[in-house]
């Protein structure tokens, strides 16, 4: 049987206790690593292979650009949130709202979202490069091209930095550009964007 391996990176100690607690009830899953509040944990996973991370939202937020520049790691990170944020979710897309553990859930709820995050993301990824573009991913591409950053557009459209960062890692799946330039030119040929539009942002 292949083991996933699991990185932990929540702040709190007891909350971490209860998480390796769960994820040793999993069959296949391991915790390899574990890094609390202050921990330098960005290094470790920019230069080990990671299979899977479970991670606070505090600590996401205060990494943001680890994920803007491996974005791969958001397929293989689940959420941890102290409560229900419905403004977090609901702009996620269906087979990545599993990725979002709240802590006030059931064990059993918990684990079933951490066998869904294994089991499917092998087939979330191939779904992802057979689909054209969705309504809000369109969003996305202008205001990308309008010169919006992540943040920006997160609020802009009253969405989780994370969600937005989700988005543009499937847009880059879907068309194979990942560079802002690259984007901008395929929203003036598909008419996402004129060109005039363009013209006119202020240079950088």
């Amino acid at each position: 049987m292949r083991i996933s391996g699991f990185i932990l990176v929540i702040d709190s100690y007891l909350v971490r206790l209860g998480v390796v607690a769960i994820l040793n009830r999993i069959q296949g899953v391991r915790v390899l690593k574990e890094f609390g509040a202050g921990d330098p944990f960005e290094a470790y996973l920019k230069s080990h292979p990671v299979d899977y991370i479970i991670m606070s939202q505090s600590e996401f937020d205060r990494s943001l650009e680890l994920f803007i520049a491996k974005p791969e790691l958001l397929e293989k990170t689940a959420l941890l949130q102290d409560t229900p944020k419905e403004n977090f979710t609901s702009g996620l897309p269906p087979h990545d709202v599993h990725t979002t553990i709240h802590l006030l859930e059931e064990k059993e709820a918990i684990i079933q979202k951490i066998r869904l995050l294994i089991d499917n993301r092998d087939q979330r990824s191939l779904e992802t490069h057979s689909m054209e573009l969705s309504p809000r991913e369109t969003t996305i591409v202008r205001l990308v091209s309008l010169g919006l950053t992540n943040r920006q557009i997160a609020e802009k459209l009253f969405l989780s930095a994370h969600t937005v960062m989700t988005h543009r890692k499937n847009i880059s799946g879907k068309l194979g550009i990942k560079s802002v330039s690259g984007l901008t030119v395929y929203a003036i040929v598909n008419n996402i964007i004129t060109i005039e539009e363009v013209s006119s942002l202020p240079a950088k």
